[in-house]
Protein backbone atom coordinates (compact mmCIF):
# COMPACT_ATOMS: atom_id res chain seq x y z
CA UNK A 1 0.00 0.00 0.00
CA UNK A 2 2.65 2.42 0.81
CA UNK A 3 4.21 1.16 -2.63
CA UNK A 4 0.89 2.62 -4.18
CA UNK A 5 0.53 5.60 -2.38
CA UNK A 6 4.40 6.62 -3.46
CA UNK A 7 3.31 5.97 -7.18
CA UNK A 8 0.27 8.01 -7.01
CA UNK A 9 1.59 9.99 -4.76
CA UNK A 10 4.28 11.33 -7.47
CA UNK A 11 1.89 11.50 -9.64
CA UNK A 12 -0.62 13.81 -7.96
CA UNK A 13 1.99 16.05 -7.24
CA UNK A 14 3.00 16.55 -10.64
CA UNK A 15 -0.69 16.92 -11.82
CA UNK A 16 -1.49 19.46 -8.76
CA UNK A 17 1.47 21.39 -9.70
CA UNK A 18 -0.06 21.21 -13.44
CA UNK A 19 -3.29 21.69 -12.40
CA UNK A 20 -1.98 24.75 -10.74
CA UNK A 21 -0.09 26.72 -13.67
CA UNK A 22 -3.36 25.55 -15.49
CA UNK A 23 -6.08 27.26 -13.29
CA UNK A 24 -3.74 30.37 -12.92
CA UNK A 25 -3.33 30.68 -16.76
CA UNK A 26 -7.15 30.20 -17.47
CA UNK A 27 -8.21 32.87 -14.95
CA UNK A 28 -5.09 35.24 -16.40
CA UNK A 29 -6.82 34.21 -20.13
CA UNK A 30 -11.11 34.53 -19.00
CA UNK A 31 -12.62 37.46 -17.17
CA UNK A 32 -14.34 36.35 -13.56
CA UNK A 33 -17.73 36.14 -15.61
CA UNK A 34 -16.29 33.80 -17.95
CA UNK A 35 -14.38 31.76 -15.49
CA UNK A 36 -17.98 31.35 -13.67
CA UNK A 37 -19.71 30.14 -16.34
CA UNK A 38 -16.86 27.58 -16.82
CA UNK A 39 -16.89 26.61 -13.43
CA UNK A 40 -20.82 26.26 -13.86
CA UNK A 41 -21.03 23.87 -16.44
CA UNK A 42 -18.15 21.03 -15.16
CA UNK A 43 -20.80 20.62 -12.62
CA UNK A 44 -22.95 19.04 -15.73
CA UNK A 45 -20.27 16.91 -16.74
CA UNK A 46 -19.85 15.79 -13.17
CA UNK A 47 -23.64 15.12 -12.94
CA UNK A 48 -22.83 12.50 -15.91
CA UNK A 49 -21.19 10.09 -13.60
CA UNK A 50 -24.47 9.27 -11.66
CA UNK A 51 -26.99 8.55 -14.88
CA UNK A 52 -25.96 5.02 -14.79
CA UNK A 53 -28.51 4.19 -11.94
CA UNK A 54 -25.46 2.89 -9.85
CA UNK A 55 -24.52 -0.24 -11.61
CA UNK A 56 -20.95 0.74 -12.42
CA UNK A 57 -20.84 1.27 -8.39
CA UNK A 58 -22.49 -2.48 -7.57
CA UNK A 59 -20.15 -4.04 -10.22
CA UNK A 60 -16.98 -2.62 -9.09
CA UNK A 61 -18.19 -3.30 -5.20
CA UNK A 62 -18.80 -7.06 -5.70
CA UNK A 63 -15.69 -7.10 -7.76
CA UNK A 64 -13.59 -6.00 -4.87
CA UNK A 65 -14.97 -8.69 -2.56
CA UNK A 66 -15.10 -11.37 -5.03
CA UNK A 67 -11.23 -10.68 -5.70
CA UNK A 68 -10.39 -10.72 -1.77
CA UNK A 69 -12.43 -14.02 -1.73
CA UNK A 70 -10.28 -15.59 -4.64
CA UNK A 71 -13.54 -15.74 -7.30
CA UNK A 72 -13.46 -12.90 -10.07
CA UNK A 73 -14.91 -15.06 -12.98
CA UNK A 74 -18.41 -13.80 -11.60
CA UNK A 75 -17.70 -10.45 -10.94
CA UNK A 76 -16.34 -9.72 -14.79
CA UNK A 77 -19.43 -10.84 -16.02
CA UNK A 78 -21.07 -8.07 -13.67
CA UNK A 79 -18.80 -5.42 -15.43
CA UNK A 80 -19.61 -6.40 -18.53
CA UNK A 81 -22.98 -5.45 -18.06
CA UNK A 82 -22.49 -1.97 -16.46
CA UNK A 83 -20.37 -1.12 -19.02
CA UNK A 84 -23.35 -2.00 -20.99
CA UNK A 85 -25.53 0.02 -19.31
CA UNK A 86 -23.37 2.60 -18.39
CA UNK A 87 -23.26 3.13 -22.46
CA UNK A 88 -26.55 3.61 -22.93
CA UNK A 89 -27.32 6.24 -19.96
CA UNK A 90 -24.72 8.41 -20.70
CA UNK A 91 -26.07 8.64 -24.45
CA UNK A 92 -29.27 9.71 -22.97
CA UNK A 93 -27.54 12.15 -20.88
CA UNK A 94 -25.74 13.23 -23.10
CA UNK A 95 -28.95 13.98 -25.42
CA UNK A 96 -30.38 16.03 -22.36
CA UNK A 97 -27.50 18.53 -22.26
CA UNK A 98 -27.55 18.65 -26.06
CA UNK A 99 -30.98 19.46 -25.95
CA UNK A 100 -31.06 22.14 -23.32
CA UNK A 101 -28.16 23.75 -25.35
CA UNK A 102 -29.89 24.43 -28.54
CA UNK A 103 -33.18 25.36 -26.78
CA UNK A 104 -31.01 28.01 -24.49
CA UNK A 105 -29.80 29.06 -27.58
CA UNK A 106 -33.11 29.97 -29.26
CA UNK A 107 -34.25 31.21 -26.54
CA UNK A 108 -31.82 33.60 -26.68
CA UNK A 109 -31.68 35.54 -22.32
CA UNK A 110 -29.13 37.22 -20.59
CA UNK A 111 -25.79 38.60 -22.39
CA UNK A 112 -24.22 35.26 -21.82
CA UNK A 113 -26.62 33.21 -23.28
CA UNK A 114 -24.93 31.83 -26.41
CA UNK A 115 -21.98 30.93 -23.93
CA UNK A 116 -24.31 28.71 -21.66
CA UNK A 117 -25.77 27.24 -24.61
CA UNK A 118 -22.11 26.51 -26.26
CA UNK A 119 -21.04 24.69 -23.07
CA UNK A 120 -24.05 22.27 -22.32
CA UNK A 121 -23.95 21.24 -25.80
CA UNK A 122 -20.14 20.65 -25.69
CA UNK A 123 -20.40 18.60 -22.32
CA UNK A 124 -23.15 16.32 -23.60
CA UNK A 125 -20.58 15.40 -25.75
CA UNK A 126 -17.82 15.10 -23.19
CA UNK A 127 -20.50 13.27 -20.85
CA UNK A 128 -20.50 10.15 -23.19
CA UNK A 129 -16.49 10.41 -23.42
CA UNK A 130 -16.14 11.01 -20.02
CA UNK A 131 -18.03 8.20 -18.91
CA UNK A 132 -16.13 5.85 -20.95
CA UNK A 133 -13.26 6.99 -19.66
CA UNK A 134 -14.21 7.10 -15.97
CA UNK A 135 -15.45 3.39 -16.27
CA UNK A 136 -12.25 2.50 -17.68
CA UNK A 137 -10.34 4.06 -14.67
CA UNK A 138 -12.83 2.65 -11.67
CA UNK A 139 -11.75 -0.97 -12.87
CA UNK A 140 -7.99 -0.02 -12.90
CA UNK A 141 -8.35 1.21 -9.68
CA UNK A 142 -10.03 -1.62 -8.52
CA UNK A 143 -7.28 -4.18 -10.27
CA UNK A 144 -4.88 -1.81 -8.30
CA UNK A 145 -3.25 -0.34 -11.42
CA UNK A 146 -2.45 2.41 -10.04
CA UNK A 147 0.55 2.99 -12.53
CA UNK A 148 -1.32 3.26 -15.29
CA UNK A 149 -4.37 5.42 -13.87
CA UNK A 150 -1.09 7.91 -12.88
CA UNK A 151 0.24 7.65 -16.25
CA UNK A 152 -3.06 9.00 -17.04
CA UNK A 153 -3.37 11.62 -14.81
CA UNK A 154 -0.10 13.33 -15.83
CA UNK A 155 -1.08 13.02 -19.33
CA UNK A 156 -3.85 14.76 -18.69
CA UNK A 157 -2.73 17.51 -17.04
CA UNK A 158 0.42 18.26 -19.46
CA UNK A 159 -2.55 17.85 -22.51
CA UNK A 160 -4.79 20.56 -20.27
CA UNK A 161 -1.72 22.72 -19.85
CA UNK A 162 -0.61 22.98 -23.52
CA UNK A 163 -4.05 22.16 -25.20
CA UNK A 164 -6.92 24.26 -23.39
CA UNK A 165 -4.25 27.37 -22.68
CA UNK A 166 -3.22 27.25 -25.97
CA UNK A 167 -6.71 27.19 -27.33
CA UNK A 168 -8.57 29.43 -24.64
CA UNK A 169 -5.63 31.89 -25.27
CA UNK A 170 -6.62 31.78 -29.30
CA UNK A 171 -10.72 31.73 -28.97
CA UNK A 172 -11.28 32.47 -25.16
CA UNK A 173 -13.82 30.36 -23.87
CA UNK A 174 -15.15 28.51 -27.24
CA UNK A 175 -11.38 27.29 -27.17
CA UNK A 176 -11.62 26.17 -23.45
CA UNK A 177 -14.13 24.09 -24.30
CA UNK A 178 -12.40 22.40 -27.58
CA UNK A 179 -9.74 22.02 -25.94
CA UNK A 180 -11.51 19.70 -23.11
CA UNK A 181 -12.59 17.72 -25.80
CA UNK A 182 -9.56 17.26 -27.45
CA UNK A 183 -7.86 16.50 -24.04
CA UNK A 184 -10.82 13.88 -23.26
CA UNK A 185 -10.43 12.00 -26.96
CA UNK A 186 -6.86 11.72 -25.93
CA UNK A 187 -7.61 9.91 -22.14
CA UNK A 188 -10.01 7.32 -24.43
CA UNK A 189 -7.56 6.21 -26.49
CA UNK A 190 -5.17 5.73 -23.71
CA UNK A 191 -7.67 3.59 -21.44
CA UNK A 192 -8.81 1.59 -24.83
CA UNK A 193 -4.68 0.61 -24.62
CA UNK A 194 -4.44 -0.30 -21.11
CA UNK A 195 -7.90 -1.91 -20.25
CA UNK A 196 -8.17 -4.35 -17.67
CA UNK A 197 -10.05 -5.99 -20.43
CA UNK A 198 -12.15 -6.08 -23.28
CA UNK A 199 -15.96 -5.34 -22.10
CA UNK A 200 -18.81 -7.09 -24.40
CA UNK A 201 -22.17 -6.18 -24.74
CA UNK A 202 -24.73 -7.78 -22.40
CA UNK A 203 -27.69 -8.38 -21.05
CA UNK A 204 -29.08 -9.91 -17.93
CA UNK A 205 -32.34 -8.37 -16.30
CA UNK A 206 -32.09 -10.35 -13.37
CA UNK A 207 -28.44 -9.68 -12.76
CA UNK A 208 -28.51 -6.19 -13.69
CA UNK A 209 -31.25 -5.74 -10.92
CA UNK A 210 -29.10 -7.31 -8.16
CA UNK A 211 -26.01 -4.80 -9.25
CA UNK A 212 -28.69 -1.81 -8.98
CA UNK A 213 -29.30 -2.97 -5.70
CA UNK A 214 -26.06 -3.43 -4.45
CA UNK A 215 -24.63 -0.18 -6.57
CA UNK A 216 -27.94 2.13 -6.74
CA UNK A 217 -27.49 3.49 -2.15
CA UNK A 218 -23.81 4.37 -3.10
CA UNK A 219 -24.56 5.94 -6.50
CA UNK A 220 -26.67 7.90 -4.57
CA UNK A 221 -24.56 9.15 -1.82
CA UNK A 222 -22.33 9.49 -4.17
CA UNK A 223 -24.85 12.06 -6.10
CA UNK A 224 -26.09 13.52 -3.12
CA UNK A 225 -22.09 13.80 -2.55
CA UNK A 226 -21.53 15.76 -5.29
CA UNK A 227 -24.70 17.53 -5.07
CA UNK A 228 -23.29 18.57 -1.64
CA UNK A 229 -19.91 20.04 -2.46
CA UNK A 230 -21.39 21.69 -5.32
CA UNK A 231 -23.94 23.24 -3.69
CA UNK A 232 -22.17 26.38 -2.69
CA UNK A 233 -21.82 27.18 -6.43
CA UNK A 234 -25.17 26.46 -6.81
CA UNK A 235 -26.55 28.64 -4.21
CA UNK A 236 -23.99 31.45 -5.81
CA UNK A 237 -26.00 30.86 -9.11
CA UNK A 238 -29.17 31.20 -7.90
CA UNK A 239 -29.26 33.80 -5.58
CA UNK A 240 -26.95 36.17 -6.39
CA UNK A 241 -27.75 39.23 -9.64
CA UNK A 242 -23.91 39.14 -10.70
CA UNK A 243 -23.97 34.85 -10.05
CA UNK A 244 -21.04 34.61 -13.56
CA UNK A 245 -18.98 37.48 -11.78
CA UNK A 246 -19.17 35.57 -8.11
CA UNK A 247 -18.97 32.66 -8.75
CA UNK A 248 -15.64 33.25 -10.74
CA UNK A 249 -14.06 34.89 -8.16
CA UNK A 250 -15.61 31.96 -5.46
CA UNK A 251 -13.41 29.96 -7.95
CA UNK A 252 -10.04 31.32 -6.68
CA UNK A 253 -10.63 30.02 -3.01
CA UNK A 254 -11.87 26.52 -4.96
CA UNK A 255 -8.48 26.16 -6.58
CA UNK A 256 -6.93 26.05 -3.54
CA UNK A 257 -9.01 23.41 -2.12
CA UNK A 258 -9.85 21.79 -5.14
CA UNK A 259 -6.14 20.51 -4.83
CA UNK A 260 -6.33 19.73 -1.51
CA UNK A 261 -9.50 17.69 -2.14
CA UNK A 262 -7.65 16.14 -4.73
CA UNK A 263 -4.62 15.02 -2.47
CA UNK A 264 -6.64 13.49 -0.24
CA UNK A 265 -8.54 11.72 -2.66
CA UNK A 266 -5.10 10.33 -4.26
CA UNK A 267 -5.10 8.61 -0.35
CA UNK A 268 -8.57 7.53 0.19
CA UNK A 269 -7.99 5.66 -3.15
CA UNK A 270 -5.58 3.67 -2.85
CA UNK A 271 -7.17 2.04 0.20
CA UNK A 272 -10.27 1.65 -0.80
CA UNK A 273 -10.10 -1.20 -3.01
CA UNK A 274 -8.55 -3.14 -0.01
CA UNK A 275 -11.17 -2.73 2.20
CA UNK A 276 -13.69 -4.49 0.51
CA UNK A 277 -10.87 -6.87 -0.28
CA UNK A 278 -10.05 -7.72 3.47
CA UNK A 279 -13.82 -7.41 4.07
CA UNK A 280 -13.97 -10.28 1.30
CA UNK A 281 -11.26 -12.22 2.94
CA UNK A 282 -12.10 -12.03 6.12
CA UNK A 283 -15.58 -11.33 6.49
CA UNK A 284 -14.57 -9.19 9.80
CA UNK A 285 -16.02 -5.49 10.07
CA UNK A 286 -13.65 -5.07 13.04
CA UNK A 287 -10.76 -5.58 11.23
CA UNK A 288 -11.83 -3.16 8.75
CA UNK A 289 -12.20 -0.54 10.46
CA UNK A 290 -9.44 -0.97 12.36
CA UNK A 291 -7.57 -0.58 8.97
CA UNK A 292 -9.93 2.12 8.00
CA UNK A 293 -8.97 4.05 11.10
CA UNK A 294 -5.27 3.94 11.07
CA UNK A 295 -5.51 4.64 7.46
CA UNK A 296 -6.92 7.96 8.31
CA UNK A 297 -4.70 8.96 10.90
CA UNK A 298 -1.74 8.67 8.16
CA UNK A 299 -4.11 10.24 5.57
CA UNK A 300 -4.73 13.34 8.08
CA UNK A 301 -1.32 13.60 9.18
CA UNK A 302 -0.08 13.80 5.65
CA UNK A 303 -2.72 16.45 4.31
CA UNK A 304 -2.65 19.00 7.46
CA UNK A 305 0.88 20.87 6.49
CA UNK A 306 -0.31 21.62 2.59
CA UNK A 307 -3.53 22.68 4.29
CA UNK A 308 -1.95 24.98 6.72
CA UNK A 309 0.65 26.77 4.27
CA UNK A 310 -2.51 27.18 1.87
CA UNK A 311 -4.18 29.08 4.32
CA UNK A 312 -0.79 31.50 5.48
CA UNK A 313 0.96 31.57 1.56
CA UNK A 314 -2.39 31.37 -0.94
CA UNK A 315 -3.90 34.45 0.02
CA UNK A 316 -1.06 37.19 -0.46
CA UNK A 317 0.23 35.04 -3.83
CA UNK A 318 -3.46 34.15 -4.98
CA UNK A 319 -4.00 38.25 -4.90
CA UNK A 320 -1.11 39.38 -6.23
CA UNK A 321 -1.43 37.02 -9.41
CA UNK A 322 -4.83 37.43 -10.03
CA UNK A 323 -5.96 41.32 -8.30
CA UNK A 324 -9.35 40.87 -10.81
CA UNK A 325 -10.11 38.09 -8.08
CA UNK A 326 -9.56 39.76 -4.88
CA UNK A 327 -13.26 39.07 -3.45
CA UNK A 328 -13.00 35.52 -3.58
CA UNK A 329 -9.79 35.65 -1.18
CA UNK A 330 -11.62 35.97 2.48
CA UNK A 331 -13.23 32.46 2.20
CA UNK A 332 -10.13 30.45 2.06
CA UNK A 333 -9.95 31.46 5.69
CA UNK A 334 -13.01 28.82 6.37
CA UNK A 335 -13.04 26.72 2.85
CA UNK A 336 -9.77 25.32 3.69
CA UNK A 337 -10.74 23.92 7.02
CA UNK A 338 -13.57 22.63 5.70
CA UNK A 339 -12.34 21.03 2.88
CA UNK A 340 -10.00 19.00 5.50
CA UNK A 341 -13.04 17.82 6.91
CA UNK A 342 -14.31 16.59 4.15
CA UNK A 343 -11.24 14.89 3.30
CA UNK A 344 -11.40 13.16 7.14
CA UNK A 345 -15.01 11.51 5.86
CA UNK A 346 -13.75 9.92 3.05
CA UNK A 347 -12.10 6.96 4.70
CA UNK A 348 -15.33 6.93 6.70
CA UNK A 349 -17.86 6.54 3.67
CA UNK A 350 -15.22 3.98 1.96
CA UNK A 351 -15.52 1.88 4.70
CA UNK A 352 -19.17 2.02 5.24
CA UNK A 353 -19.41 0.57 0.93
CA UNK A 354 -17.00 -1.64 1.70
CA UNK A 355 -18.97 -3.61 4.53
CA UNK A 356 -22.58 -2.87 3.12
CA UNK A 357 -23.65 -0.18 4.93
CA UNK A 358 -24.09 2.19 1.75
CA UNK A 359 -27.66 3.29 3.31
CA UNK A 360 -25.94 5.19 6.34
CA UNK A 361 -23.33 6.63 4.46
CA UNK A 362 -26.61 8.08 2.44
CA UNK A 363 -28.05 9.45 5.46
CA UNK A 364 -24.93 10.95 6.27
CA UNK A 365 -24.52 13.10 3.46
CA UNK A 366 -28.11 13.64 3.05
CA UNK A 367 -28.44 15.56 6.74
CA UNK A 368 -25.07 17.30 6.29
CA UNK A 369 -26.49 18.75 2.43
CA UNK A 370 -29.86 19.88 4.53
CA UNK A 371 -27.66 21.73 7.03
CA UNK A 372 -25.29 23.19 4.73
CA UNK A 373 -28.41 23.95 2.21
CA UNK A 374 -29.85 26.12 5.10
CA UNK A 375 -26.35 27.62 6.15
CA UNK A 376 -26.07 29.01 2.64
CA UNK A 377 -29.47 30.15 2.26
CA UNK A 378 -29.17 32.17 5.81
CA UNK A 379 -25.48 33.35 4.68
CA UNK A 380 -26.89 34.44 1.20
CA UNK A 381 -30.22 35.70 2.68
CA UNK A 382 -28.79 38.15 5.21
CA UNK A 383 -26.30 39.77 2.37
CA UNK A 384 -23.22 38.15 4.16
CA UNK A 385 -21.68 37.46 0.68
CA UNK A 386 -18.84 34.76 -0.75
CA UNK A 387 -17.46 34.86 3.50
CA UNK A 388 -21.14 33.87 4.41
CA UNK A 389 -21.23 30.72 2.01
CA UNK A 390 -17.71 29.52 2.67
CA UNK A 391 -18.74 29.84 6.55
CA UNK A 392 -21.65 27.87 5.86
CA UNK A 393 -19.94 25.54 3.62
CA UNK A 394 -17.38 24.52 6.27
CA UNK A 395 -19.76 23.97 8.96
CA UNK A 396 -21.69 21.19 6.34
CA UNK A 397 -18.21 19.37 5.76
CA UNK A 398 -17.60 19.23 9.18
CA UNK A 399 -21.09 17.89 10.28
CA UNK A 400 -20.80 15.64 6.74
CA UNK A 401 -17.48 14.36 8.71
CA UNK A 402 -19.25 14.26 12.61
CA UNK A 403 -22.14 11.95 11.02
CA UNK A 404 -19.80 9.61 8.98
CA UNK A 405 -18.07 8.55 11.60
CA UNK A 406 -20.14 8.13 14.07
CA UNK A 407 -21.72 5.54 11.69
CA UNK A 408 -18.36 4.13 10.53
CA UNK A 409 -15.94 3.85 12.47
CA UNK A 410 -17.80 4.18 15.73
CA UNK A 411 -20.01 1.74 15.43
CA UNK A 412 -17.21 -0.91 14.70
CA UNK A 413 -14.37 -0.08 17.04
CA UNK A 414 -14.55 -1.04 20.88
CA UNK A 415 -13.74 1.59 22.90
CA UNK A 416 -10.25 1.73 23.01
CA UNK A 417 -10.11 2.43 19.34
CA UNK A 418 -12.99 5.06 19.30
CA UNK A 419 -10.50 6.96 21.61
CA UNK A 420 -7.99 6.27 19.76
CA UNK A 421 -8.99 7.34 16.25
CA UNK A 422 -10.59 10.52 18.22
CA UNK A 423 -6.84 11.17 20.04
CA UNK A 424 -4.69 10.94 16.95
CA UNK A 425 -6.74 12.87 14.66
CA UNK A 426 -6.92 15.54 17.05
CA UNK A 427 -2.95 15.15 17.81
CA UNK A 428 -2.64 15.64 13.79
CA UNK A 429 -5.03 18.83 13.11
CA UNK A 430 -5.06 20.92 15.77
CA UNK A 431 -1.51 21.93 16.71
CA UNK A 432 -0.85 22.72 13.12
CA UNK A 433 -4.14 24.25 12.25
CA UNK A 434 -4.27 26.06 15.24
CA UNK A 435 -0.90 27.56 14.38
CA UNK A 436 -1.66 28.64 11.10
CA UNK A 437 -4.69 30.53 12.36
CA UNK A 438 -2.92 32.33 15.12
CA UNK A 439 -0.67 33.24 13.46
CA UNK A 440 -2.18 34.16 9.46
CA UNK A 441 -1.63 38.02 9.24
CA UNK A 442 0.35 38.65 12.50
CA UNK A 443 3.90 38.36 11.44
CA UNK A 444 5.94 37.88 8.90
CA UNK A 445 5.06 35.06 6.63
CA UNK A 446 8.77 34.00 6.77
CA UNK A 447 8.05 33.47 10.71
CA UNK A 448 4.61 32.10 9.97
CA UNK A 449 5.32 29.01 7.57
CA UNK A 450 8.61 27.97 9.71
CA UNK A 451 6.68 28.29 12.86
CA UNK A 452 4.18 25.54 11.27
CA UNK A 453 6.33 23.88 9.94
CA UNK A 454 8.02 22.89 13.76
CA UNK A 455 4.59 22.21 15.02
CA UNK A 456 3.86 19.93 12.10
CA UNK A 457 6.95 18.08 13.12
CA UNK A 458 6.77 18.00 16.26
CA UNK A 459 3.51 16.42 16.12
CA UNK A 460 4.51 13.56 13.53
CA UNK A 461 7.37 12.82 15.78
CA UNK A 462 4.84 12.24 18.62
CA UNK A 463 2.60 10.03 16.31
CA UNK A 464 5.73 8.02 15.77
CA UNK A 465 7.00 7.68 18.60
CA UNK A 466 3.64 7.22 20.75
CA UNK A 467 1.52 6.73 18.67
CA UNK A 468 2.25 3.58 16.49
CA UNK A 469 2.42 5.68 12.89
CA UNK A 470 6.11 3.44 12.53
CA UNK A 471 4.24 0.54 12.38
Amino acid sequence: MFADWITVGGATAVCHALGAATSLLLRMLLSPAQMGIWQAVKLFLGYGNYANLGISKGAVREFNVATGAGDTEAARRGLNLAFTVNTISSLLYATVLVVAGVSLALSGGSDWANAWAVGLAVVGCLAVLGRYVTFHVTILRADQRFAVTSKLSILEALLTLAVCGLATWLWGLPGLYVGTLVVMLASMVFVRRNAVATFRWAWDGVEIRRLIAIGGPILLAGAVSSLFRSLDKLMILGYMSDCEFQLGCYSLGLLVTGQLYGLGNMLAMVTGPRYGQMYGRLDDRREVARLAARCSELQTAALILPAALALLVGPPVLGWLLPDYQSGLAPLVWLIPGVLMLVLALPCSQYMVAVGRQRQALLAVLIATAIGAVGNHVALSGGWGLEGVAAATAVGYASYFVLAAAMSFCIDLDIAGRARYVVMHTLALGPTLATALLLDGSTSLTVAVCSVVVVWLSTMLIGWRFGGWQA
